[in-house]
């Protein structure tokens, strides 16, 4: 034992401010030159390394090293080879029968020769994968390749793609990036098959040049109707601001164009949403809130959506935009709005009412002589507009003075509230009428109690209240329908509790909401609105909103969902969703499950069904195969897209299967074979 501790050499050697240590069980030295074998062990300042057998130049720098080499240079590569020769001092290297990893790529190599340096990684007869090194799924094999250690992008020559020992296909060039940060270059293509449009292929652009803003160019063509270009650009322009601007256009082929009828020969474009907290606040003291909001959007028809490859937008005949700013003290706030809507059900929007600017302030509620005597303020400003047809401006004031106290040990609260209302309008293009105005005061009287009770299973709360609306003195009336909604108002009696309940571990397992309103001066009921949640467990839920209106004699407002989570493996959704008033009447049931059957099959479907018109708006049924290093997924959908023509908005049914398959991290390709495709007024 001491023999073999005396034969363990450790030689410290520092040259050109490079300390290597070098650990052996055999050593021998002769002038620069210092050979050492049986488990080799050496320490540098990049490097640590495993070895049968090393020679070291101390002058030169060189070391090679022999038989079971292992290397680990600084945290993340790891590379194995049975011959490596490295200088130290230049930190570079070559090898053979080289493997090569790096926990930042998440991929690695393997080679018959390499080098490397600190900016490149070349090699020669080689392979690279993401997956399992023994028995990879698939894998690139190239004559010739190098790695960009700088910026981690990969350039392969006569690369082809294996999936197991089978050849895939076949190409002269391939480069791809095998880091996790953003770079530029082209991202994964898609290819789409349809019926009426023929072949469409899209293929994505990135740029990304700069840490702050990024830009995505998405030219596409579809061969039997047009071609086109949508963008986007996504930046942070302050430390206190973002945003994403979109923005494209396609233009149709003239036989497409009028064997559709289409309204437009070209389908343009854009979409602005920023978010700011800071324009001028910081010049103000610390007690200002500030924001800003904007969310625009330009199109001159729906098609615009339609062929863009952006499918987060639910389709909507009014598109809307909206700018909402406010700055706001502990008692102060100060708003500023504008809404624009563009209806693309309609061949011209100018007959579509708008709503810009509108302003606001508030002033909080706050005491008012007594800390049981409360007051606030408001007033806003709206401008109405439309090129064709009448409009107006509005001014609105509201002052309400409330007061509160407790009775029986606070058992019993009581508030009574004075609401002073005052509207104003003027009107243009309206001959029979310039001006309306309208004031009202109301009275509100409101008892309410809180009880709570603790039981063997369970811990009860319970809110009611009984709120009573009376008019008092009203002048004026405002009869234009179209604008925003007065709070004209009728006596009232309003009927409410609320109530949950918990278990012995303080979970939430129902909440429960009723109101019930009565109106006085029609000695008849307005509405009953129902909310039910049920929190059956963390991973089940049911919720229920319900209205009914006793004045339409049928319910206006049915929402119902329930989900269930059961474990990490499925997950499943329903939801029934009715409308049934001035707008029209609507019903809706839809539902979506996702079922991950083994640790690589996932299983989803889901569909929107539109039972008051007997069709699908959307349904689709596939899987997803799922592996470390690829994925793939098939799927078919049926659809229903908005279509403008000049004769008004129609309805394209569209079908067609999915198939999408990603190599990681190299990307992938996203297929779209479409099967058939209808028209249908609307």
């Amino acid at each position: 034992m001491w023999r073999k501790l005396f034969l363990l050499l450790c030689i410290n050697v520092f040259l050109n401010a490079t300390q290597v240590d070098i650990y052996a069980l055999n050593a021998k030295k002769e002038g620069d030159i210092l050979t050492a074998n049986n488990d080799v062990v050496i320490f540098s300042d990049f490097y640590f390394i495993t070895a049968d057998k090393a020679i070291y130049n101390e002058k030169s720098g060189d070391i090679e090293l022999f038989g079971d080499v292992n290397i680990l240079r600084g945290q993340n590569e790891r590379s194995h080879s049975n011959y490596a020769k490295i200088n130290l001092n230049l930190n570079e290297a070559s090898f053979n029968n080289f493997f090569f990893s790096n926990n930042n790529l998440e991929v690695w190599f393997q080679s018959k020769t390499s080098y490397l340096n600190n900016e490149i990684f070349e090699s020669k007869i080689s392979s690279v994968s993401s997956c399992n090194v023994e028995d990879p799924d698939w894998e690139i094999r190239f004559s010739k390749g190098w790695l960009n250690r700088k910026n981690n992008f990969v350039h392969l020559y006569n690369a082809r793609l294996y999936v197991k020992d089978f050849p895939i296909f076949y190409l002269p060039y391939f480069g791809f990036s095998a880091d996790t940060h953003r770079q530029s270059g082209l991202l994964i293509p898609k290819i789409v098959l349809k019926r009426d449009e023929g072949l469409y292929y899209e293929q994505p652009i990135y740029f990304a040049t700069d840490e702050n803003w990024d830009l995505q160019l998405n030219p596409q063509i579809r061969t039997d109707r047009g071609f086109g270009l949508y963008s986007t650009l996504r930046f942070v322009d302050s430390p206190y601001s973002m945003g994403e601007l979109n923005f494209g256009g396609f233009k149709d082929n003239s036989s497409y164009y009028h064997k559709e009828n289409l309204k437009n020969h070209t389908h343009i474009g854009a979409e602005l949403k920023y978010a700011r907290d800071d324009l001028i606040k910081s010049l103000l003291n610390d007690n200002f809130q500030e924001g800003l909001w904007i969310d625009a959007t330009y199109l001159n028809d729906i098609d615009y959506f339609n062929l863009s490859s952006n499918n987060y937008r639910d389709l909507n005949s009014l598109v809307t935009s909206r700018v909402n700013y406010f700055l706001a003290d502990e008692n102060n706030y100060y708003g500023a709005y504008a809404k624009y809507y563009i209806d693309t059900s309609k061949l011209n929007n100018n007959t579509t009412l708008q709503e810009y600017p509108s302003f606001q302030y508030h002033h909080f509620l706050n005491n008012l002589f007594d800390e049981r005597l409360h007051y606030s303020f408001d007033a806003s400003f709206h401008n109405f507009y439309r090129p064709v047809g009448p409009y107006a401006n509005q001014i609105n004031l509201e002052l309400p003075i409330s007061y509160h106290n407790a009775f029986f040990g606070d058992l019993l609260h009581f508030t009574f509230t004075e609401n002073l209302f005052a509207s104003f309008i003027n009107y243009t293009k309206v001959p029979e009428k310039k001006h309306e105005h309208y004031f009202q005061n109301t009275h509100s009287f409101n008892f309410y109690t809180d009880l709570s009770k603790r039981y063997d299973s369970f811990f009860h709360t319970l809110n009611f209240g009984l709120e009573y609306l009376l008019l008092g003195a009203k002048s004026g009336n405002i009869s234009e329908n179209y604008l925003e909604e007065s709070t004209q108002k009728d006596d009232h009696i309003n009927f409410y509790t609320t109530q949950y309940f918990y278990n012995t571990s303080g979970q939430k397992k129902i909440k429960h909401k009723i109101n019930l309103e009565y109106l006085k001066e029609k000695n008849n009921f307005d509405e009953l609105k129902n909310l039910f949640t049920y929190y059956y467990s963390e991973n089940i839920d049911f919720n229920s909103e319900i209205i009914y209106s006793y004045i339409q004699q049928h319910f206006t407002n049915i929402i119902n969902q329930i989900e269930f989570n059961t474990n990490s493996n499925f997950n499943w959704n329903f939801s029934h969703a009715y409308q049934n008033n001035e707008y029209g009447k609507y019903n809706f049931i839809g539902t979506r499950a996702n079922y991950i059957a083994t640790p690589n099959y996932n299983l989803f479907g889901g569909i929107w069904f539109d039972t008051q018109r007997s069709h699908a708006n959307m349904w689709e049924l596939g899987y997803t195969f799922q592996r470390k290093c690829w994925n793939y997924s098939l799927m078919y959908r049926e659809r229903i897209d908005p279509q403008l023509t000049s004769a008004g908005i129609t309805a394209k049914n569209q079908s067609g299967v999915y198939f999408v398959f990603n190599f990681y991290p190299l990307g992938g390709i996203k297929y779209d074979f479409s099967l058939a495709e209808t028209e249908n007024k609307i």
